[in-house]
């Protein structure tokens, strides 16, 4: 077994035998509080999918798109969101004066490598909100659009799993995957976030802080839609297909 592997069982045996009590412990804590409460009435009013209608064109939709920085990969055995980070994208454009950013402070201890990879510390925890007043800040500042990520199979994943731990009502957004959109453009291509930075000549902020990858993703994002357009996606459901159709054929 390699050392990853080594790591990664280390985290499962010390979760199960120690780390999902305590949790449990402290979300039965947090139950008792008015914003989890909110939190909770928040997820089942949210509409959804209410943005996907039909063939609504893409100029006239409304993204969020948005990052998180985690204390892993791992969401299932532990690993928190430690910060979330958003830009509006209305009318084909980046909205740069419409972001949302917001520290969680996490119930597990932070390693000293994600402290130097995020570039988060203590003091920027403390100053953090527990995770059901983040993510319902989130909701709230996201309502009504749909939501993008870079890849967004990991970050609405991992938002899912983390609710699901919280006992909260399902996540189920509408969303599209840029890095999904990327790979259908240009399939023989890499299509990470720091790829398409240095292939669109993108202004290299400081990485994995989320607002400012959030930032990147909106910039790159525009640029991926335009491309598009010489496939004829002009609307949601004809993007999706055109997504659909290169994913299944590579």
């Amino acid at each position: 077994m390699n050392e990853v592997g080594i790591h990664v069982g280390f985290r499962i045996i010390k979760y199960y035998f120690w780390q999902q009590f305590f949790f449990k412990y402290q979300v039965n804590k947090a139950k008792q509080e008015r914003s989890y409460q909110y939190l909770t009435n928040s997820l089942k009013e949210y509409d959804w999918k209410t943005p996907l209608m039909g063939d609504q064109s893409l100029s006239k939709c409304t993204f969020t798109i948005f990052d998180l920085e985690t204390t892993g990969f791992f969401p299932e055995i532990g690993d928190e969101i430690i910060s979330i980070g958003a830009v509006k994208f209305r009318n084909g454009k980046v909205q740069p004066q419409e972001t949302f950013y917001q520290v969680i402070n996490p119930l597990q201890r932070v390693s000293q490598d994600t402290k130097r990879f995020t570039g988060l510390n203590r003091r920027d925890f403390l100053r953090g909100v527990p995770f059901p007043i983040g993510l319902e800040k989130f909701l709230a500042f996201s309502r009504g659009t749909i939501l993008v990520a870079h890849p967004a199979s990991f970050d609405i994943n991992f938002i899912q799993a983390r609710s699901r731990k919280w006992g909260l009502p399902s996540f189920e957004p509408a969303f599209l995957d840029s890095f999904a959109l990327a790979k259908a453009l240009y399939q023989n291509n890499k299509c990470y976030l720091d790829d398409l930075i240095k292939r669109f000549g993108i202004e290299n902020r400081k990485r994995h802080h989320a607002l400012n990858d959030a930032m990147m993703t909106a910039e790159i994002f525009e640029l991926l839609l335009s491309e598009s357009k010489k496939y004829e996606c002009t609307t949601l459901n004809l993007l999706q297909d055109f997504i659909e159709e290169k994913t299944s054929s590579s």
